[in-house]
């Protein structure tokens, strides 16, 4: 199924870079009659291209692949990499058994050397989750299909590092709500990629790369600043249709994580003129989606702690809220913490 579904997709990506292909060649006759040079621009084509030929990401099972702490925990000693992305001195206080500690901004490097397709199962481990979404999701459209994502992050782990989620959940937006639908923005084209790059792969490399220096933190929005931008903005919803109808943020229009994103569905009503903000339950799939989107062209951010940041009550409904009944309690493992010079101290998500 999922081959034919690559299949369609890329036809789909030919048939419209035909069409492109066709106007361009109109244009160009028209354009060298007039003596007026000729852009042919290609990089778009090649970066899709060579982004679904490293697999179908975009669906409910795949953006993220999460594990629970329980998973985890008993996967201990078995053929996988733990990789702790926290700053070296949160990682010295408290980390799991055999986790290393990977600075953020070095996560594709240190993916290359070490062969990670040798693993059984790759588990990027952050403070919450989502910046750990941030560089699965990077890793994953690089062609690494063995990337997990650790669900709640430390947080989940064990108390001593719960403060995150702790701090990162309310009620402040559940008597705003609304159930009012919104529909999406007319079919468009998808934004023009520029990269001194030729080929596919050294323009998904290097764009991977970009987005990975970049980081999550600064890609995350507050639900106060979604909530203020939301009409200025493409807010979306990326929520099961039930729990979307139940009550949204006003203005939020719904995509379905498992099948809007694709080029044969709805991925081409996303506006590039436009800051696109999403949300979805947790962080986990809205995190993996804006990088999905960063790739494309896309001006992306996700909503920090989804939908648990301002309706964290209702997600009980729904078994996607935090709470401290998840919080595990595992043991954890420390360690010297060598500060390097002119560093800092890193926490966040």
């Amino acid at each position: 199924m999922q081959k034919f579904r690559t299949i369609t997709i890329l036809f789909f990506v030919s048939i419209l870079f035909l069409s492109v292909s066709c106007v361009n060649n109109t244009t160009a006759k028209k354009n060298m009659a007039n003596n007026v040079p000729v852009e042919v621009k290609t990089k778009t084509q090649k970066l899709v291209e060579q982004l679904f030929k490293n697999g179908d990401f975009i669906s409910a099972e795949t953006s993220p692949k999460l594990m629970s702490t329980e998973e985890v925990y008993k996967s201990i000693g078995e053929n996988i990499l733990v990789i702790d992305i926290r700053g070296a001195y949160d990682y010295s206080n408290g980390h799991i058994k055999n986790a290393v500690n990977i600075k953020k901004t070095e996560v594709i490097d240190f993916a290359q050397v070490k062969g990670l397709p040798l693993y059984d199962k790759v588990i990027m481990v952050c403070y919450t989750g989502q910046s750990a979404t941030y560089a699965a999701a990077t890793l994953q459209l690089l062609g690494y299909d063995n990337v997990y994502v650790l669900e709640w992050g430390m947080s989940g782990w064990n108390n001593k590092f719960s403060k995150h989620w702790k701090s990162g959940v309310s009620d402040m937006g559940v008597d705003k709500l609304t159930d009012s639908k919104y529909p999406k923005n007319a079919s468009s084209t998808l934004p023009n990629i520029e990269s001194k790059k030729n080929s596919g792969e050294e323009i998904l490399y290097t764009r991977a790369k970009a987005i990975e220096k970049e980081g999550w933190r600064k890609n995350a929005v507050t639900y106060e600043f979604a909530e203020a931008n939301a009409k200025k903005n493409y807010l979306i919803s990326c929520q099961p249709e039930l729990v979307y109808e139940k009550g949204h943020m006003k203005n939020a229009i719904l995509y379905s994580a498992d099948n809007s994103f694709n080029l044969t569905t709805d991925l081409l009503t996303l506006p590039t003129d436009k800051t696109i903000m999403v949300y979805s339950n947790k962080g986990y799939q809205s995190s993996f989606i804006m990088v999905y989107l960063k790739m494309l062209g896309y001006d992306a951010k996700t909503v920090r702690y989804g939908a648990n940041s301002f309706m964290n009550s209702k997600m009980t409904d729904f078994g996607d809220a935090f709470s401290s009944s998840l919080i595990k309690n595992y043991p954890y493992q420390t360690s010297e913490y060598i500060e390097e010079e002119g560093g800092a101290k890193e926490g966040g998500c």
